[in-house]
């Protein structure tokens, strides 16, 4: 092969790198926001295709976890929830608390079940968790309009507090986009790391006040006990939902607090660990 034809082939290889590492991968992500529409529609299409319910089950899942908590919480232990009937009381902190948790799964889960795709061709890596949260986000809105309709029937209305819940959801997914993040990178490596995470959110649900009411938490542990982000957004969907009192405390600030860190450190730790994702598939 003559010197000529060796410095052609030598031009024409192109290398595909990420862009500014600055960005965090943000900035790629949503400049290929085509990719990302590609991928939430198929994941939204993939998980109910087969079903005979389809998208029902986004509202038939929820509905059967309802049922069952009203019969053991509501009626058999009578937990005491402040005079709200309490399918709409438990309902309303069920949306923001399944959101989190299946989104903080999904996420965890992104680089692991898209191992194949990722290690034949480059795209932006936090595309997957991207795609994952807005997966979740979808069958969110079918709950909370599920929601409405039950809070309707036990006759509470709609007001303009409802403007409040779609920030509430947003909320909510971009903390379980922050703690699934951190457990992407430790998932590809380590297995066992995603069983572990899954007992720990259902353990979570009942350090939450879903199934129960706040005012049940003693006063000397309520600091501690707001400072869980998903408390806040417990308590806020029952307020736009049918006006339950809400106390701000400090502890509102410094769980916002946290929560912007660990969506930051996640965002760090994802993008410097992409790179090594596929030599340990």
């Amino acid at each position: 092969m003559s010197a000529e034809m060796q410095q052609t082939e030598r031009e024409q290889i192109t290398i595909i790198q990420p862009s500014v590492r600055w960005t965090l991968g943000l900035v790629e992500a949503f400049r290929r926001h085509e990719l990302l529409s590609l991928f939430v529609t198929r994941q939204i299409s993939a998980r109910y295709r087969q079903m005979f319910l389809g998208v029902l089950w986004a509202l038939v899942e929820p509905l059967g976890q309802l049922l069952l908590l009203t019969v053991v919480f509501g009626y058999l232990l009578k937990v005491n929830t402040g005079g709200y009937p309490y399918p709409v009381f438990a309902f309303a902190g069920m949306a923001a608390w399944l959101l989190f948790s299946r989104a903080t799964l999904a996420v965890a889960g992104s680089l692991q079940e898209n191992m194949g795709l990722i290690s034949k061709v480059y795209f932006p890596r936090l595309i997957l968790p991207l795609a994952a949260v807005s997966r979740e986000l979808f069958d969110a809105m079918l709950m909370i309009v599920l929601l409405l309709v039950l809070a309707m029937a036990y006759g509470f209305p709609p007001t303009p507090r409802l403007l409040v819940l779609p920030v509430i959801l947003m909320c909510s997914a971009m903390l379980a986009l922050a703690v699934g993040l951190w457990m992407a990178t430790l998932i590809v490596k380590f297995r066992d790391v995603r069983p572990i995470l899954s007992l720990a959110l259902q353990a979570g649900m009942y350090v939450t006040p879903v199934v129960y009411s706040a005012d049940l938490v003693p006063e000397r542990f309520r600091f501690a006990y707001e400072l869980n982000p998903m408390f806040w957004a417990v308590e806020f969907s029952r307020w736009a939902l049918f006006g339950k009192d809400i106390v701000m405390s400090p502890a509102l600030g410094w769980s916002a607090a946290v929560s912007l860190l660990l969506l930051l450190g996640g965002l760090i730790t994802f993008s410097l660990f992409e790179r090594m994702s596929v030599d340990v598939q």
